[in-house]
């Protein structure tokens, strides 16, 4: 894996807030070049955090080609590292149109994948506030003062990447070399999780992809079986009992297919969670929805049509399309059917109520 495909950490804050900031700035550049990340820096000043970063960085042996990249405005003036002269094709120079050194640092912050916080004023407060909002890996400093110690107090495990172990040792009193690995570690461990959490994001994506589908042929298979029923009105003399299932079976398949149809619209919305119990019982309800307007349908026309002499075949044939269409539209609105039907006043009680108020 080259240089341009590893991770890179933007180093973030000053070396003025505390006597030990410089060594200890030495001391995670060389861990972090010997992790295998890349560095972004913005400034060569010895007053700033990155000067001695990478003078640590370079002093490692182990930095690779063009893994110390410079951001810097192109008409402002381009800084430069005593490392450079000795080491030149460890620097990637990069200059932007920016009209100051604030928006080209800010602007950079979002091609990072993580930050290391020193010391700093509301640079660096700001810059730990927009890794936390881009959920980047962070070592956050908070024993050497400044606004990186601001920063660390604002950490939280779960909303941020670091755990609470990782926030603790960030503010372990006693600084060694052997801390300064550890902190380097934690933004391996973090980068890490986040690259878990990604791939199982992405995991979930596809197996709801794929339920999804699943769904749709499913409810496609139903509509198929449904509407093939259709066109039995148009013979002209249909079988009784083939008439018969038409009715009964043409609303329920239709319904079910109709609220599976629904479940999918949704799911594509985002508006539902996915789960087979969810399927099942979507199903369960679209079969009762369509079953239940059908036979309403079917009993409403029977009652209507030739009372005397009862419905013969191909007039109830005629039927079929209509429980097919009240069918899958109930199972479409199986929640507004469901709520009719719970309102009904099944029982007329108007009448007693009367007799007692009497």
């Amino acid at each position: 894996m080259g240089a341009a495909d590893t991770p890179i950490i933007a180093i973030v804050g000053n070396a003025k807030t505390s006597d030990k900031a410089p060594a200890t700035a030495e001391v995670l550049g060389r861990e972090l070049a010997k992790a295998g990340f890349r560095i972004l820096v913005f400034s060569s000043e010895p007053d700033f955090l990155e000067c001695h970063v990478v003078r640590g960085y370079v002093a490692s042996r182990a930095a690779l080609r063009c893994s110390i990249q410079v951001r810097y405005p192109l008409h402002s003036v381009k800084p430069a590292f005593s490392e450079q002269s000795t080491n030149s094709e460890l620097f990637d120079w990069r200059s932007d149109n920016a009209p100051d050194w604030e928006m080209s640092f800010y602007q950079s912050l979002s091609e990072v994948q993580g930050v290391v916080l020193m010391g700093g004023g509301p640079s660096t407060l700001i810059a730990g506030a927009v890794a936390r909002g881009h959920q980047l890996a962070m070592v956050a400093l908070p024993g050497f003062g400044g606004k990186a110690e601001q920063v660390w107090q604002n950490l939280r495990p779960g909303q941020d990447l670091a755990s609470g172990d990782e926030i603790s040792l960030m503010a372990r009193p006693d600084w060694s070399d052997d801390l300064g690995a550890e902190c380097v570690h934690a933004l391996k461990d973090q980068l890490a999780r986040k690259a878990e959490s990604a791939r199982q994001q992405r995991l979930e994506e596809i197996r709801k992809e794929i339920s999804i589908r699943r769904h749709a042929v499913v409810a496609g298979l139903l509509f198929a079986a449904a509407f093939a029923m259709v066109p039995i009105f148009l013979l002209e003399n249909p079988a009784a009992w083939m008439v018969m299932a038409a009715l009964f079976l043409c609303p329920a398949l239709a319904g079910i297919s109709g609220a599976t149809i629904r479940l999918v619209f949704d799911l594509r919305q985002g508006s539902l969670p996915l789960s087979p119990q969810s399927a099942i019982a979507t199903g369960a309800l679209g079969l009762v929805a369509g079953g239940v307007a059908g036979l309403l349908f079917i009993t409403a026309q029977m009652v209507a049509t030739a009372p005397e002499h009862g419905m013969v075949a191909k007039q109830a044939a005629r039927l079929v399309p209509f429980c097919f269409l009240i069918g899958f539209t109930a199972g479409m609105t199986l929640d507004a059917v469901f709520r009719k039907l719970i309102a009904t006043d099944v029982l007329e009680t108007g009448s007693i109520e009367a007799k007692k108020r009497a």
